[in-house]
């Protein structure tokens, strides 16, 4: 590490300098190993993990050995979080921080500890992961308007302060509902500024717990982490099956507003034929022999399924009532690229298609062709079954 790359973006050198005079004010043995001007510099620089070799420790044998799918995940993102967000990781394990493999009322937990901080929780089944991280960096990145906590809620993160002693004012716990969220939230560059932040502050400070070290579990980590991160996306119960849940299907709420612009019946409407739509597409995909469900890896889209070669295929499905054709059209066309383009973030490439309940002007299949999207319409069900193999 060298304060050489200055770092871009949200990030200043003024902010380099301010956090290396905090740091530079604590009394600490990690400044044998790296000065607080390059600390302060790797916090905020573009992430890249710690190499793997040397390693912190040897380990002998197979880290995935004894694992199923769910736990190798969970030891590859615990593996990636140590050496991406653990300042001089190699050197310092052991004297400065720890992994941890402890048995929790949920099932096994693999716990990063830096400093007197537990700063890192993923339990092994893939269910939960949390995270402390410093407030400053978020706090600025949503002023900046480079965090979206809308989005973040949708994907089920979950954003309290955090109360644990050690910097209780200056610290968020994030808690990921699955791997797959965790690696998104992760790649966000002001999330892993915050989490480096948290943890080279604590890694400056005492380690009360170097009796707790446990070589083999850091080694199996630190080997697992070279397995690329789209396997630990890709490998939840949910991925497996092509979907997130079951279709549970929509309905209007019963008292709407009454505003004179709001026009209840058509929006009534419109829901009766999104949800007649949606259960078009699963019934012809069922009988084709095809599992289909809403949402992938948090990810909101209508329909995912995967087909019978195990290609992943999302659908946004808009009803066409009265004269909203176009705009339907436009809509629809942009959710199910974004949706797309987020999937691809996580290592899945999947097929979109818009499926509509008519269209009108011939133009929207070459627009739709042109960006890689099946057009299916709700009036033309028998030709469903080509269209989305020659997709294929």
């Amino acid at each position: 590490m060298t304060t050489e790359s200055v770092p871009t973006g949200l990030w200043s050198t003024g902010d380099v300098e301010e956090l290396t005079g905090i740091l530079a004010a604590r009394r600490s043995r990690l400044w044998q190993i790296i000065q607080p001007a390059d600390l302060a510099a790797w916090v905020f620089a573009d992430p890249e993990p710690a190499p793997l070799d040397p390693p912190p420790t040897a380990f002998d044998g197979n880290w995935a050995d004894g694992l199923d799918e769910r736990q190798r995940a969970a030891w590859i993102l615990a593996g990636w979080v140590a050496r991406m967000a653990v300042p001089e990781a190699a050197p310092t394990a052991g004297r400065h921080w720890l992994l941890s493999r402890v048995n929790e009322g949920r099932g096994p937990l693999l716990r990063l500890t830096v400093g007197v901080l537990e700063t890192l929780g993923v339990y092994e089944s893939g269910e939960e992961v949390w995270l402390r991280v410093a407030g400053a960096p978020i706090v600025l990145a949503m002023d900046a308007g480079a965090a979206d906590l809308e989005e973040w809620g949708r994907r089920g993160i979950d954003v309290q302060e955090d109360r644990t002693k050690t910097l209780a004012e200056e610290k968020l716990l994030l808690t990921c509902p699955d791997i797959g969220t965790a690696l998104w939230l992760l790649r966000q560059p002001p999330v892993m500024a915050a989490a480096r932040m948290l943890n080279a502050w604590v890694s400056a400070g005492p380690f009360p717990f170097e009796s707790r070290y446990r070589p083999e579990v850091v080694g199996r980590a630190w080997q697992a982490a070279e397995t690329p991160l789209v396997d630990a996306a890709s490998v939840q119960a949910a991925g497996e099956k092509g979907f997130d849940r079951e279709y549970a299907g929509s309905a209007a709420p019963v008292d709407l507003p009454a505003q004179r612009s709001f026009d209840a019946d058509a929006y009534r409407a419109g829901v009766r034929e999104h949800d007649r739509l949606c259960r078009a597409l699963i019934d012809h995909l069922t009988a084709e022999g095809l599992r289909v469900g809403a949402g992938l890896r948090g990810v909101p889209v209508d329909l995912a399924w995967r087909d019978a070669e195990g290609r992943p295929f999302i659908a946004e499905v808009k009803s066409v009532v009265g004269v909203n054709e176009v705009e339907q059209l436009r809509l629809g066309l942009g959710q199910v690229l974004e949706y797309r383009h987020r999937l691809a973030a996580c290592g899945i490439v999947a097929t979109p298609v818009l499926v509509v309940s008519r269209c009108t002007d011939r133009a929207w299949l070459a627009i739709c062709g042109e960006n890689r999207v099946v057009l299916l319409q709700g009036e033309t069900t028998s030709d469903w079954t080509a269209e989305l193999q020659s997709a294929a």
